[in-house]
């Protein structure tokens, strides 16, 4: 059996940045003279926050001198960026950190960090329970970990490595940190810490960057970023938008993720008056009965929600695409609960539903009731609700035959044929020949599938 591990780290309890927390002197890898700098694989899961905590990590792993984002057989080092917002994420991650052990085995002075939101959950315990882990430390925090490596390779690193520009043309972007909501199935709040914003200016100096490197989409990222507020700089969300779509050379930006509580009629119509802001909204739901999101902590109605997506809507105008995250099997959840929430998915039409069954939080409110639904009653309800969700979104998306939309070529696939995403993020395909990578280009529509458009260039369409 696995070494159990606590259920909050004393970081976690207290909001506080979890220091960096390494094996004692005795049990350091010795590392051996390389005679270059040394090369770190970076490895995650979980959110788009953690994806911009890799980007994050690298830059400031490139600015020590050490070479990022190497592949994982030619490194010396390996950070995991973990999430444990459910528990198959966790285990997804344990199950990686088994894979890499024959890895760090089979040379002298390899090393694994790991960090991320199980860092500050779980904290030294993790120390405890992997004997092949190295370190542990926050990502919101990393200079005690680069401090460790500039003190362990300093005879091997010469300055920052210059890194490519990145060959992406979309980039996350993180603007805020944390959250103040306290549902009572979220430890987000434990291991991100309460809402922390960045200043706008910093905001728009780092897609100004980006675009400089040839990026041109953007998705503005914060657990709840729609409670974005830069004090001094008296902006919100709207304001830091409008900052952001003046950037010049922006073709698109988007941002996630939204609580239905800080969606306000200026978001709706920031959203409407910029050129480069997308017809896209994502809005968490959870539930679709009143009782059960009082029991999340969700502080919304039903009905309340409903409005918030009729003025979107009415705002932005019938094209708004519109996605949202559903738990089933939530402690308590009735069959009239469950109905409730196929109930609200009918009726609203979402493009998109990324559904989850409910699992257990150890330090969260939640976690003191009894989780009472059986697994295989939620696998039931999950696959349900992705049969619903199907039906539903074939249905949005036959509604875009014969209509024009603006693709943003991604890349080409095997057989020839250029993809990409329109502004209301759905994956559309063109025939062989037609586009590359990096262009902009209008078709019509010709068929689709619940999950993609097929579409012919103007004027070509069949």
């Amino acid at each position: 059996m696995p070494t159990p591990v606590p259920i909050l780290s004393d970081s976690a309890r207290g909001f506080r940045p979890l220091p960096l927390i390494a094996r004692a002197p005795r049990r350091e890898p010795q590392v051996p003279a390389l005679g270059r700098a040394p090369r770190v694989h970076l490895w995650h899961i979980g959110c788009q926050m953690n994806d911009a905590d890799r980007r994050e990590l690298a830059a400031h792993i490139a600015d020590i001198g050490c070479i990022p984002e190497t592949a994982l057989d030619d490194s010396d080092i390996t950070v995991l960026i973990t999430c444990t917002v459910r528990a198959n994420a966790e285990q997804k991650v344990f199950g990686k950190f088994r894979e890499l052990i024959p890895w760090k085995r089979s040379r002298p002075g390899r090393a694994i960090a790991l960090t991320g939101c199980m860092a500050v959950e779980h904290g030294e315990a993790l120390l405890d329970r992997l004997p092949e882990l190295d370190y542990v430390f926050d990502v919101r925090e990393p200079d005690g970990f680069l401090a460790k490596l500039q003190a362990l390779h300093a005879p091997n690193l010469d300055g920052p490595v210059m890194v490519p520009a990145p060959d992406r043309l979309s980039a996350y972007v993180a603007v805020m940190g944390g959250c103040n909501e306290m549902c009572t199935y979220c430890i987000v709040p434990f291991v991100r810490g309460r809402e922390l914003s960045r200043p706008l200016p910093e905001v728009v100096a780092h897609v100004e960057r980006l675009v400089a490197q040839g990026v041109r989409e953007v998705t503005l990222l914060g657990q709840n970023v729609n409670s974005y507020h830069d004090q001094p700089h008296r902006a919100r969300l709207p304001e830091l938008l409008a900052a952001v779509d003046a950037v010049p050379g922006l073709w698109r930006l988007r941002f996630l993720t939204s609580h239905p509580r800080n969606a306000v009629p200026e978001l709706f119509a920031a959203m409407r008056d910029l050129p480069t802001v997308c017809e896209q909204l994502h809005l968490p739901v959870q539930a679709g009965d009143d009782n059960l999101l009082r029991r999340m902590r969700r502080l919304y109605s039903v009905e309340e929600y409903r409005d918030k997506i009729a003025a979107a809507v009415g705002t932005v105008g019938p094209r708004l695409a519109l996605s949202t995250d559903i738990i089933v099997g939530f402690c308590g959840e009735s069959e009239a609960e469950f109905a409730g929430t196929e109930a609200l998915m009918r009726e609203v039409r979402f493009d998109t539903v990324h559904l989850a069954a409910y699992s257990v939080r150890p330090g969260t409110a939640a976690a003191r009731r009894e989780d009472d639904v059986p697994l295989q009653e939620k696998k039931a309800r999950l696959n349900h609700l992705l049969a619903v969700q199907r039906e539903i979104a074939a249905a949005r998306n036959a509604e875009y035959v014969g209509s024009a939309v603006e693709i943003l070529i991604d890349g080409i696939a095997e057989d020839g044929r250029p993809y990409g995403r329109t502004r209301e993020n759905k994956v559309a395909w063109l025939p062989p020949g037609v586009a590359v990578p990096g262009e902009l280009r209008t078709a019509q529509v010709v068929a689709s599938s619940a999950w993609q458009l097929h579409a012919q260039p103007a004027g070509k369409a069949a």
